[in-house]
């Protein structure tokens, strides 16, 4: 019988598992798992810092719905990682983070770079392990990845020692099957309770969150809202579930930034599917107390969290959903309810008062003409990548999402910057369609020397900057509180240019007739490309309500 290494055999489950590349950034502790991938035919995508090859595992998972995998070096390449895997557990996002190590006989006697990273790791994962028998790294991968999948998604660890890795197995070790997962399905006796309030109801609203892309559900969804004539709402992964050009699909679960979304605080009956009852949602004060609250979610924890439901369900949202599908086809009699209309022409409204906005001609630009621009400028199949900040606001009141995994946002640890590497991903794993990632200047600044990672692997996305010269929405924040700012100004800085050094192609804006031809140019392009518009600081929608709602308090 041949030998091999464990980093060998690692890497084959990696690709039994159907782990097409990883991403990461090489060291000593790793280069032995980079080896075993050039020969059991993984793909690397290397990347120029650590935090961006976990964001961009992540990204990976976003988009395709499959745990992405980092691989990075102990010590302080774990500890830039961990930003990246924290991003995935705050929005439920599977990927398997592998960091490297020293060698186990050295533990405790001072080695460089020890630390603890299992410490540092367990808070922000669903599973974590130092794996120290080689012979079963195949079987450690194995289980990382099913407790990745299992339930809500999130991210998993492993901290494997150099001296592992390197060590010398036989050929024929075993390599786990995937395991194949049996999606819960929902209580019989809740489906017909929730259809009975349903059908009863005078102002039903659908609320779609993550866990409808993560349950593969967008298809059930469409199915059933059609069949009960219900109006949908959707936010975070489920974007674009229901597309917003659906005549019941209303758009953004966010009363700030939709205002159809306003109305759900009138409506008597409110399902909430996949969708957490956190922040976004109000903690459930985004609906009137007096409604009934249905509430399908894979985790049951989160039945009833912040805001009691009526009929609880833990089920997998796509296996929900067709079961409600089916029920309600059996019960016939839907039909629209008056509402509906009401809720298109609070969006209609709302639409109207921004063309002020998407029209103006002064310099610098408005950021509602920015967003016109790129709307206008990309077809259909386009996915956006969509940081945060200021420009971000702008970006989420006036893009469209229309396809489900097209819309790329950062989650609830809202991490600025990591827009870049969700879209190199993005374009990564979809080739065909056109990526563009709208970004702030001060965003730009972290993860922009991804943009090389992008070239150098033939990812040519697009990367629009709304530069205002600072950080927006501290600006804004510190000026409505203060009267004063302090270190929230950048400066001009032509990212345009640093994306051309780059190899990419680069575009400067400054007069809003110009904007149009300079995003035609970069799409066409077929590089790398970044869109520098010289933007006036204007505080969004958010930064406004938040304002407001801090000065009443």
């Amino acid at each position: 019988m041949g030998k091999i290494t464990g980093a060998h055999l690692l890497v084959r489950a990696m690709r039994r598992h159907g782990v097409e590349r990883i991403f990461g950034l090489c060291g000593d502790h790793v280069n032995s798992i980079f080896n075993a991938c050039l020969d059991e035919g993984v793909a690397i995508v290397d990347t120029r810092h650590e935090s961006g090859a976990t964001h961009l595992a992540d990204g990976w998972a976003r988009v395709t719905g499959r745990p992405g995998v980092s691989v990075v070096t102990g010590g302080p390449g774990h500890t830039n990682s961990l930003t990246g895997i924290a991003t995935a557990w705050m929005a439920g996002s599977p990927i398997v983070a592998i960091s490297g190590m020293h060698e186990t006989s050295l533990r405790e006697k001072g080695p460089l770079q020890e630390i603890d990273q299992l410490g540092m790791v367990e808070p922000v994962t669903k599973w974590a392990r130092v794996a120290e028998d080689p012979s079963r790294l195949a079987q450690y991968f194995a289980i990382a990845y099913r407790e990745a999948v299992s339930g809500r998604p999130g991210p998993v660890h492993l901290t494997i020692p150099s001296n592992v890795s390197e060590a010398v197995v036989d050929d024929g070790a075993p390599v786990p099957e995937p395991y194949r997962l049996e999606p819960a399905a929902a209580n019989p006796a809740a489906v017909e309770a929730a259809l009975d309030l349903l059908q009863r109801a005078e102002r039903p609203v659908v609320i779609a969150g993550s866990g409808v892309w993560w349950g593969r559900a967008w298809e059930a969804l469409e199915r059933f809202v059609e069949i009960a004539c219900l109006p949908c709402f959707t936010i975070g992964m489920a974007r674009g579930a229901v597309s917003d050009d659906h005549p019941l699909g209303l758009g953004y679960a966010d009363p700030i930034l939709n205002a159809a979304a306003r109305e759900i605080k009138r409506a008597d009956v409110v399902l909430v599917v996949g969708k957490r009852m956190d922040f976004r949602l109000g903690y459930g004060s985004l609906f009137d107390p007096k409604a009934s609250l249905v509430q399908i979610d894979i985790h049951g924890p989160e039945l009833g969290r912040n805001r009691a439901a009526q009929i609880p369900i833990q089920a997998d949202a796509r296996v929900a959903l067709e079961q409600l599908t089916l029920a309600a086809e059996a019960r016939g009699l839907w039909h629209e309810k008056p509402w509906v209309e009401e809720l298109r022409r609070a969006r209609r409204a709302a639409a109207a008062e921004r063309e002020r906005g998407e029209h103006a001609d002064e310099a610098p630009l408005h950021p509602l003409r920015i967003v016109k621009e790129v709307r206008e400028a990309v077809g259909h199949d386009v996915v956006w990548s969509i940081d945060g900040g200021d420009f971000a606001q702008w970006c989420r009141l006036g893009l469209p999402a229309r396809h489900p995994g097209h819309w790329l946002r950062l989650g609830p640890l809202g991490v600025v910057g990591a827009a870049i590497p969700f879209g190199i991903a993005a374009k990564l794993a979809r080739p065909a369609a056109p990526v563009v990632v709208l970004i702030g200047d001060g965003g730009m600044a972290f993860h922009s020397w991804e943009l090389h990672t992008a070239a150098r692997f033939g990812a040519p996305v697009v990367v629009v900057v709304g530069n205002d010269c600072g950080w927006g929405m501290e600006r804004e924040l510190q000026s409505a509180f203060y009267d004063r700012t302090v270190g929230v100004e950048l400066g001009r800085v032509r990212y345009d240019q640093v994306v051309a050094a780059m190899g990419g192609h680069g575009e400067h804006v400054e007069r809003p007739a110009d904007l149009r031809p300079a995003l035609e140019r970069a799409l066409k392009s077929g590089k790398v490309a970044c869109v520098n518009v010289m933007m006036r600081g204007v505080p969004s929608p958010l930064t406004t309500a938040n304002i407001a709602r801090q000065k009443k308090a």
